[in-house]
């Protein structure tokens, strides 16, 4: 598919990982936005496997494809809308104006009409096309259009990206979920090993989804813009990574592009300019309890 989105920006040893203490996550006050129509929004921001479902689960958040009861939280993700001729393009050709579903079906998504009219391309009238931003991923525009005007009372945004702050900017409050990259790794091993999974992750290109959005530090971040309770070092890093079955280039290239370059010892913060004044970050902790507690206690409260 030509245009339908940007692409995807794609144990540390066990005797070079410390856990620091169990204050992992930051108050999560206002965490969740109230629409002006009633609605409520959540965007869940991270890496593929970071944790994102696992954490909506806690909610009992139904996937789009089996949402029915309006008022249960459901997910919209990236996901939904994605593929030619099948369940994403239905999604997306059900929220496109009935003048652009033809030519969608074979040629990308409706939303980026615009961008081939520009180029001089025959293309039939779309009276939403000049929604789109560009820039941003087409499939974030149905993900908004889907909350907007589906029947959705409380909504998960999913996704690997901010690009759906850009369509409904009353989410105010996102949350970007840090899993440390032992955890991370373990993740991607634990999904692509299980038979059931048909969604194999390649850890590649989650490895690159997290260069987009975090670097390495030797000061140590306050909790709000990193990960001050777990440290990495080089050797225990490539130690990581060759045992996760990273070959030795990518690793070399994604150690430096990481920001390490001596053996001295290193923290992980969110790169400047990927954190919002209103992005709340939270550290995933290893036994999935500390940050699951505090996320779930602010939506009962809230909600």
């Amino acid at each position: 598919m030509s245009r339908i989105g940007k692409l995807k920006r794609q144990s540390i040893n066990d005797a070079n990982i410390r856990l620091l203490g169990e204050n992992r996550c930051n108050s999560l006050t206002g965490l969740l936005t109230e629409q002006t129509d009633g609605k409520i929004a959540i965007l869940l921001d991270g890496t593929s496997s970071a944790g994102k479902s696992y954490t909506s689960k806690l909610l009992n958040a139904v996937p789009l494809d089996k949402a029915t009861d309006p008022n249960q939280w459901v997910i919209i993700g990236s996901d939904d809308f994605a593929g030619m001729g099948g369940e994403g393009e239905k999604n997306r050709l059900k929220l496109d104006p009935p003048s652009i579903r033809d030519w969608a079906k074979g040629n990308d998504t409706g939303i980026v009409s615009g961008i081939y009219r520009k180029e001089g391309k025959e293309v039939p009238p779309n009276p939403k096309e000049n929604e789109y931003i560009d820039g941003t991923d087409s499939r974030v525009w149905y993900m908004a259009e889907e909350y907007k005007t589906g029947p959705w009372k409380k909504v998960i945004f999913d996704d690997i990206g901010t690009d759906i702050l850009k369509y409904i900017p009353d989410v105010k409050h996102n949350i970007l979920l840090h899993a440390p990259l032992y955890i991370l790794l373990q993740n991607v091993g634990d999904r692509n090993n299980n038979n059931n999974k048909t969604d194999n992750r390649n850890p590649k290109v989650v490895l690159d989804q997290y260069l987009g959005k975090f670097v390495a530090t030797k000061e140590i971040p306050d909790v709000t813009k990193g990960d001050p309770t777990t440290y990495l070092t080089k050797e225990g890093l490539e130690g990581l990574l060759e045992k996760n079955k990273i070959d030795k280039e990518y690793a070399d290239n994604f150690i430096k592009k990481l920001g390490i370059y001596d053996d001295d010892t290193y923290y992980i913060k969110v790169k400047d300019g990927y954190m919002v004044d209103n992005t709340q970050l939270i550290n995933v902790d290893s036994e999935r309890e500390i940050y699951l507690d505090k996320f779930k206690s602010i939506i009962d409260t809230n909600n």
